[in-house]
């Protein structure tokens, strides 16, 4: 390119972002297209630079306006190719882009859905998995996220048969989660009446009953077989046999059992997940058989931790019988099963895999999810319980959390009581670390600045009013 092209494309980008707050696109993109246009035609024009330099020099907070302008510039200028809506699109990280997405649809459905069109079959599943699973866990929605979920289904490119059973799946692998987070998360056990049917249930199988002939692991690899093979779109509630197991194990201990039966227990789950990967596993089961491992090891503690287990069976070179074609599987179905996994199963299975494996988007995903989740994405060394997920370091963790509190507060005061966008996009698309580390963080962050004080309280007030801090939450923050 040379520098004179390189100026030109650099200045008809800045006259762009000038015309964003003006309101007046109807009188001057005209012209900047007929501009674009010539310097296009004397090949004085880089539509990769215009858009990179867009996306570099707009606010996050005025985004979904250039997106826009953008697309009416590339409707004037569609008999050529100066301007084209992937190129943006390209630019854009993957948070960054959901968020202009999402306020695009809010008022600009129709350009909403030219973007969406334009977008990389990569960034389509991505929006696919992101909205999908908003929409099955949420009883109030969004209309902007419904109708992107819409066009991206719409594409001419989405297999239909494809996206109807990973949103099966996603709702398996959602129950999944519940139920351990019930079960291994917290130490209340639950319905005691309902214990007392659980642990009757758990008797009819060989893991806790040596006298039964049917294992809970071939029963549930049978069970999720004739559930994938049946006509209908059937999702089975797996949960339940979560939960039997759990009693069964809890019972073992009780009676003093787990020590003679814990070996019978793990050497079928491991030939079970070993015999499912090497046939190639569609149905969930490696799943449930994960869970079986991770419940068994949690309730019968013995030198055999759940990370031991994992590594010996699945990484290690030395003692692993699962070959090239079943670790492939292996990684693939750890990959499905990352958004709805559990944080220090996460931190296991990413440290376990981190130096066996080639695939360094899976280690890729697994940091991006725990870093979402605010906890220890390093994957050095392996919690010691199920519970406690390791946590950031604590001196950059907080320093980092109060920095942006500090940030927050700030700009609460520059914008006159608006409530800042970072916060909010944080509301939406982190939730989990929003109302677990910078609502703490916000609520007792403290400063010699009274000014900064009051806005504090303000902008907390502020995001309660807009529904942003659970009522519980709230609460104790006014009776402190």
């Amino acid at each position: 390119m040379t520098s004179d092209a390189r100026h030109e494309t650099l200045h008809v980008a800045k006259c762009l972002i000038d015309m964003l707050p003006l309101g007046k696109e109807k009188e001057m993109l005209p012209s900047l297209a007929k501009r674009i246009k010539q310097l296009y035609n004397n090949m004085c024009f880089s539509p990769r630079l215009f858009a990179q330099f867009l996306t570099e020099h707009v606010e996050k907070s005025i985004l979904g306006r250039l997106f826009e302008l953008y697309y009416i510039l590339s409707v004037l200028l569609r008999d050529t190719l100066a301007i084209r809506l992937h190129l943006i699109l390209q630019m854009m990280d993957s948070d960054t882009l959901n968020a202009a997405l999402y306020e695009l649809f809010a008022y600009r459905e129709d350009i909403g859905k030219a973007y969406v069109m334009s977008l990389s079959n990569e960034q389509s599943d991505e929006f696919f998995m992101k909205d999908s699973k908003y929409f099955l866990n949420n009883d109030t929605v969004r209309l902007e996220r419904i109708k992107r979920l819409y066009y991206v289904l719409q594409r001419p490119d989405t297999n239909r048969k494809s996206c109807i059973g990973r949103l099966l799946l996603m709702v398996f692998y959602e129950t999944i989660e519940r139920a351990k987070k019930d079960i291994l998360c917290h130490s209340n056990h639950g319905n005691h009446e309902k214990d007392f049917i659980f642990q009757y249930l758990a008797s009819w199988f060989f893991e806790f009953n040596q006298d039964s002939t049917m294992t809970m692991t071939e029963f549930t690899i049978e069970v999720l077989q004739l559930a994938s093979e049946a006509e209908s779109d059937i999702v089975p509630d797996i949960g339940i046999l979560l939960f039997i197991y759990s009693s069964g194990c809890r019972q073992l201990v009780a009676e003093g059992r787990d020590m003679l039966r814990i070996f019978d227990i793990m050497d079928w789950i491991t030939k079970g997940t070993i015999d499912i990967l090497e046939k190639g596993d569609s149905t969930g089961s490696l799943a449930v058989l994960l869970a079986f491992a991770q419940i068994t090891l949690h309730f019968i503690h013995t030198d055999l931790s759940y990370s031991t287990w994992f590594e010996n069976t699945f990484s290690n070179l030395k003692t692993t019988t699962l070959t090239k074609r079943g670790h492939g599987v292996l990684l693939k179905t750890l990959e499905d099963m990352i958004p709805y996994e559990i944080p220090s199963v996460l931190q296991i299975h990413g440290k376990a895999l981190l130096n066996h494996t080639h695939d360094t988007l899976f280690i890729r995903l697994i940091r991006k999810r725990l870093l979402e989740l605010g906890v220890d994405n390093s994957l050095k060394k392996y919690p010691s319980v199920f519970n406690q997920p390791l946590q950031t370091s604590s001196s950059t963790a907080s320093n980092a959390v109060e920095d942006q509190v500090t940030l927050a507060v700030e700009s609460f005061v520059k914008k006159n009581g608006v409530i800042p966008t970072t916060v909010l996009q944080n509301f939406v698309f982190r939730r989990q670390w929003f109302i677990a580390t910078f609502l703490p963080s916000l609520f007792s962050w403290n400063t010699n600045d009274s000014t900064l004080m009051s806005a504090k309280h303000q902008l907390i007030l502020a995001l309660k009013e807009k529904g942003k801090i659970p009522e519980s939450i709230y609460n104790e923050y006014i009776n402190k």
